[in-house]
């Protein structure tokens, strides 16, 4: 995949690979990358770690968070890796929130909570060692998913150990923050796709995430296409979640897709040049 310039702009919506980037000022060169692990579609949703998310009003969807078994899913390509990355958060006040986010180092990675009337009704902590660590910049599939009582991440379609068991019922009322903690911080700096929010416990032992799109049904609360299906800020899921975007824009096609791998050595071509 060619880069033509260097400097890049501000974190804009790519429709299209994430790879291909132009640039608004800089150097020149071409970098070369080989997907190793593919997502759904040919589109993404590049955030750029400085102020880039999106909103879904408050909904009584939401709910959910704190009551009945219910996914919570993203693919995402992480470009860098900041702190305290947060993927998905309701943010009522500092005393009451919902979070799913990521933290580098050692030893971290993937953790979800709640926190309700100042005490943290859920907090799963980390995986052991750095299972639920993201340390590349490939595509992955994160789940969080409670099934009765139950709360599991999903890394991959593996199951972390961070579970926790909790029955406490619990409601907020904020708008749902895409791509940061709803308190100005907690940015993530990559790209997202096939957000989707459930009703029910989609995955309850290992599996392989899927690669084609999601569809909606019965269960589906929220679904962001990165394809901007239906139009810009649009849920896919019938629901009528719509979203604001914040400091994105569509601005960009690109042909060479995640599940292309148009950029790969052919090492069996030889160099005819001089």
């Amino acid at each position: 995949t060619a880069n033509s310039g260097g400097g890049g702009g501000a974190g804009s919506y790519h429709i299209g690979s994430p790879s291909t980037q132009n640039g608004a000022a800089g150097g020149s060169g071409v970098v070369l990358i080989k997907w190793a692990l593919t997502k759904p579609g040919s589109s993404s949703i590049e955030f750029d770690g400085t102020g880039d998310y999106l909103t879904v009003p408050d909904s009584s969807d939401w709910d959910v968070f704190g009551a009945g078994s219910h996914t919570v899913e993203t693919w995402v390509k992480l470009t860098a890796r900041s702190g305290g990355e947060h993927f998905f958060q309701q943010y009522q006040d500092a005393d009451n929130k919902f979070q799913i986010s990521h933290n580098p180092g050692s030893g971290t990675g993937i953790e979800y909570a709640i926190k309700y009337s100042s005490s943290w009704v859920v907090n799963s902590g980390y995986a052991t060692g750095d299972t639920g660590l993201i340390s590349d910049s490939n595509w992955h599939h994160v789940a969080i998913v409670k099934n009765g009582d139950d709360y599991t991440a999903y890394l991959d379609g593996t199951a972390l150990d961070n579970t926790v068991t909790q029955s406490t019922t619990t409601t907020l009322s904020s708008v749902l923050y895409i791509g940061n903690n709803g308190a100005s911080g907690g940015y993530v700096t990559g790209y997202l796709d096939e957000i989707r929010i459930s009703d029910s416990a989609r995955y309850t032992t290992t599996f392989t995430p899927s690669t084609t799109a999601f569809t909606a049904d019965s269960n589906t609360k929220l679904l962001i296409h990165s394809d901007w299906d239906g139009g810009l800020g649009a849920d896919s899921s019938g629901n009528y979640n719509n979203f604001a975007a914040t400091n994105l824009d569509a601005y960009d096609q690109m042909i060479d897709t995640p599940t292309n791998n148009f950029a790969t050595f052919n090492p069996l071509i030889p160099d005819t040049a001089g």
